[in-house]
């Protein structure tokens, strides 16, 4: 199967200190985890449409990169806010893998069916893992200012 996904999607290594954030970081936390939950959604609902053909595997593929554009954002965000996100970073490549496998198949509300159970959970555990970071965060942003 030729993958209909990007390879370029890059999650970043952490390079920041864990100094006190900078106020531009903890700003910036809320808003690219709203980002990253919209993106979430648009997959959802892109993958929906794809089983009725009603979207193109590239334009889940579009959905996928929006995704990681949101997803790095949010590591980003964190780790500029001193808080490490390197238990969230095999999230998307999961994610990925579930979603080729889900693209190979015919488009058919069967073909989601069978693949959509793993695909929530990659979203379920990434949306734990950004609720866990939250008080990590909030510390950070108190001890900051």
């Amino acid at each position: 199967m030729v993958s209909c996904l990007s390879s370029s999607t890059s999650i970043p290594h952490s390079q920041y200190s864990a100094s006190a954030p900078s106020p531009q970081y903890s700003a910036s936390v809320p808003n690219s985890v709203h980002t990253l939950i919209a993106a979430m959604k648009n997959l959802q609902s892109t993958l929906n449409l794809w089983s009725t053909s009603r979207a193109s595997p590239d334009a889940v593929s579009d959905a996928y990169m929006q995704f990681g554009v949101g997803f790095n954002a949010v590591v980003w965000a964190f780790q500029g806010s001193g808080v490490d996100t390197s238990d969230l970073h095999q999230i998307p490549a999961r994610l990925r893998t579930v979603l080729e496998s889900c693209l190979g198949e015919d488009p058919s509300p069967a073909a989601l069916e069978m693949y959509q159970p793993r695909i929530r959970q990659q979203l379920y555990e990434l949306l734990q893992g950004l609720k866990a970071k939250q008080g990590a965060w909030r510390s950070a942003v108190a001890a900051g200012l």
